[in-house]
Parts: C-alpha cells; structure tokens; sequence
C-alpha cells in the first residue's frame, strides 16, 4: 500500500510538472479565421502555426482563447503569451517580438449606397468607425481617435460591427481582409463592400512580456519559423486554412 501511495505521489507531481513546463500562449477568442474559440478549443491559423512551431522547438504549448483586452492585461502582467498581436512603440516597451508570422491587411468596409473616398487618413475623420474592443489599429489611426477626430464604436467581433454597418449604425467598419470577406457572404450582408486602399498591412507577432524573459525561447522559436518558410511547409499550412473558410 505505502509503495502504491508512493508511486501515485510520483505520478501527479510528475503530471504538475509537465503542466508547469506548457508554454502559455493567449489568442482572440473571435477573429476567425485566424484565431477564435470553438467551444473549449483555440481555433484558426495562428492556433495551428503556434502548434506547428512549438512541436519543431521541442516545447508544449498551451492555447487559451479569450477577449484581446484580457489577453493583453495578462500579457503585459508576464502570465503568458500572445499571439497575432501587432507591433507600436508603446507594446515594444512592455514585449520582446518574435519574428513576423503573418501579414494582415486592414481594410474599411462600408455600405454600398454610402460609399466614400479613402486615400488618407484624414479622410476618416468625423466619421463613427467599428472596430474591436482593445485592438490597435495603427499608432496614426489611434492617436486620431484619442483627439477626437475619429470616433470608434468598440465591439467583441468583426461579424457584429458589419451588422452595426449593415443597419446604418456605422459609417465603416475597419476589419482584416480575409475575415471581413468571408462575413459579408452572410445573409443580410449583402450590402457592404471593402474600399479598395487599405489602412495599413500589419505584421503579427508572438510576445511575451520582457519581465518573462522568453528571449532564448523567442530565437528558438523564430529559428524553427525560418525553417518552416524555407521548407515551404508554413506556406502549405496558411494555404489549407484560407482554403477551409
């Protein structure tokens, strides 16, 4: 008996060891496709890519989805990892960058009997945009907002501000492109268009807090991203997802 309860002590203090080993990495819960929650599961390319890496750096990983505000509270506390996040002056204080992931392209969505010219930024302002709650959306793009020359209405998902839009509640909506396409085939929606010049194209990152001290993870990590470029084996991953949605 002594031997077994012994034995079983080894096993969950072995187990609680491997929990402790898992890397904690946090995504949106709902940006899809590139990173949402489908029940209890972290879903999407970033989920995938971040699987792929991990495996190639010999780590466990483990994905919680959940609201960006709360995954970037927990970031910068040093809890854990996010991924798919962008990079600013203020986040590289807080965060040590991986290299790039993925490349995202921001466009405005509008109605179309309400169409505009964008060329520039001043272009937005006076206009109520949709956005989601705790992203940035470009360093030039927030301090208009903080001046008050835009105005934003925050919401938790893309598909939500489009119905805002959709209805006139909204003069645009800022969404990535391959989200923001796949959500305006939804019924109802059929009256919203993307204007064709971008607001920006953002790079995507996985960071950690610099009081984590990741930096020797983040060179393995990035070396094992360089062999999957040149392998071609991260561009057939990126291929299959787009094609999935």
């Amino acid at each position: 008996m002594a031997l077994s309860r012994l034995l079983l002590v080894s096993l969950l203090s072995c187990c609680a060891l491997c929990a402790q080993a898992e890397t904690l990495v946090a995504i949106d819960n709902a940006n899809p496709p590139f990173m949402y929650q489908d029940g209890e599961q972290a879903r999407g390319l970033y989920p995938l890519l971040l699987q792929a890496l991990f495996a190639r750096v010999g780590e466990p990983v483990a994905i919680h989805p959940m609201p960006w505000k709360r995954a970037l509270l927990r970031g910068a506390n040093g809890e854990l990892g996010i991924a798919g996040i962008y990079r600013t002056s203020k986040r590289l204080e807080v965060f040590d960058y991986s290299a790039p992931l993925f490349e995202e392209k921001l466009l405005l969505y509008v109605r179309k009997d309400k169409v505009f010219a964008f060329r520039q930024l001043s272009d937005l302002y006076g206009k109520k945009i949709g956005v989601i709650r705790g992203w940035s959306y470009t360093e030039a793009f927030d301090q208009a907002v903080r001046e008050g020359r835009i105005h934003i209405e925050e919401g938790s998902a893309d598909a939500a501000n489009l119905r805002k839009l959709a209805s006139g509640r909204l003069d645009a909506v800022l969404a990535i492109e391959l989200a923001g396409q796949h959500i305006i085939q939804q019924p109802g929606l059929e009256n919203l268009v993307a204007l064709a010049q971008p607001l920006s194209i953002n790079p995507t990152y996985l960071v950690f807090a610099k009081q984590a001290q990741q930096q020797e993870l983040l060179q393995r990590f990035n070396q094992a991203l360089q062999d999957m470029q040149q392998d071609g084996s991260l561009q057939v991953l990126v291929q299959q997802v787009m094609q999935a949605q």
